[in-house]
């Protein structure tokens, strides 16, 4: 689980988020919502160690609010940010294997992303540079799920890519969520409702409100605070 008490972080003096809290049990997706400038990057990267913040983060149980990013990692929380970069000259099966860092054993590793993403594949030993866009986000995403992580933190994941592979990455974050707690930041609301548990709008850096996205989208509070 992850738990999060009171968070504030922001940029040098400026604060940009204030008082956050809210938990993730595993099998939970919980999305992230509000509209540009809310703080919902600054948010995952907060969590994840990239700033400076204060306040109490702990993954099953443990506190890591102070720890740095690559010891938040080891302990079992990864981040797929929105832009799906990739290393030149490095193959998708290089990709994978970095990834998997002999945490398990690196054939069943690359399976399993062939398994969540066949185009992936079929494409192991291609130039990762070469993907399209949306297998790009494919390749992230698999980089992540294959390492069996506690926590997994989502950076609008189908932001800019063709219908058709949002349709292979909606099952591929469900079947995360069936043993990882999942944090979606995520503006497509057809997503949200199918995937996620409870919801969480930020405005100006702060919850205003909270409630499962069923229940704000059928009360009309999702678009009216999201203005779409």
């Amino acid at each position: 689980m992850l738990e999060v008490e009171d968070l504030s972080a922001g940029y040098g003096q400026t604060t940009v988020l204030r008082g956050i809290s809210f938990t993730v049990a595993p099998g939970e997706v919980a999305c992230v919502m509000g509209r540009n400038g809310a703080g919902k990057t600054t948010l995952l990267r907060a969590l994840m160690g990239v700033l400076p913040k204060t306040g109490v983060v702990r993954l099953s149980g443990t506190d890591i609010s102070q720890r740095p990013g690559h010891r938040i990692n080891a302990a079992g929380m990864v981040w797929v940010p929105q832009e799906a970069s990739v290393f030149p000259g490095l193959t998708v099966r290089d990709h994978l294997v970095i990834a998997l860092q002999r945490r398990r054993e690196e054939e069943d590793g690359i399976a399993e992303a062939g398994e969540l993403f066949p185009a992936l594949g079929e494409r192991l030993g291609q130039e990762a540079q070469t993907l399209s866009g949306g297998e790009r986000k494919m390749l992230a995403l698999a980089q992540a799920l294959i390492v069996k992580p506690k926590v997994v933190l989502m950076d609008e994941p189908t932001e800019g890519v063709a219908p058709v592979v949002v349709e292979q990455l909606i099952p591929a974050i469900g079947a995360a969520a069936t043993e990882s707690a999942v944090v979606l930041v995520e503006q497509n609301i057809d997503t949200a409702l199918a995937l996620g548990g409870n919801a969480y709008i930020l405005e100006q850096g702060s919850i205003v409100v909270s409630g499962t996205v069923r229940d704000l989208y059928d009360r009309g509070i999702l678009e009216q605070r999201l203005a779409l």
